[in-house]
């Protein structure tokens, strides 16, 4: 290694080191957030909370579900006030959350009972949700869920 190898080595180092203990705090609040938004989400959807559930969706929110139907903000929040569907329970674990800036990807598992096409129904879900910082809130932008392979 040359002189210009161990600079530059030392420089990144030091970068990388005040990096990490200016950003560290400010990310572990915002996982922290996204998981309280979360689970006030997962809350609103059993209650049947409509006007909860627009406050913590973006407006151009995608609600993508297993089966391939995607809703907009309006649709969603539509199907749970008027109980086409019906979230009896919801548990949700195995979290993984990444934020990066005013963005967050969640991802999780999705255990529900729910009535769904008029019969009551278990489901079990990966999901994977994208959450935008949006006036210093975060709201759901993107879900979209998926089946677990058999």
């Amino acid at each position: 290694m040359n002189r210009r190898d161990i600079a530059w080595g030392t420089t990144l180092a030091a970068l990388v080191a005040v990096t990490s203990a200016t950003t560290t705090p400010a990310l572990a609040d915002d996982t922290g957030d996204v998981l309280g938004a979360l689970e006030d989400f997962r809350k609103a959807m059993v209650d049947g909370n409509g006007a909860h559930l627009l406050e913590l969706s973006h407006d151009d929110m995608s609600f993508g579900h297993a089966g391939g139907v995607v809703q907009t903000k309006v649709e969603f929040v539509k199907t749970v006030v008027d109980k086409v569907e019906v979230f009896h329970s919801i548990k949700l674990y195995d979290h993984a959350i990444h934020v990066s800036g005013d963005l967050a990807v969640a991802r999780h598992t999705f255990d529900a009972f729910i009535l769904y096409q008029g019969k009551d129904q278990n489901f079990l879900l990966n999901v994977v949700q994208v959450w935008k910082k949006q006036d210093g809130r975060w709201r759901l932008f993107v879900r979209q869920a998926y089946k677990l392979p058999a």
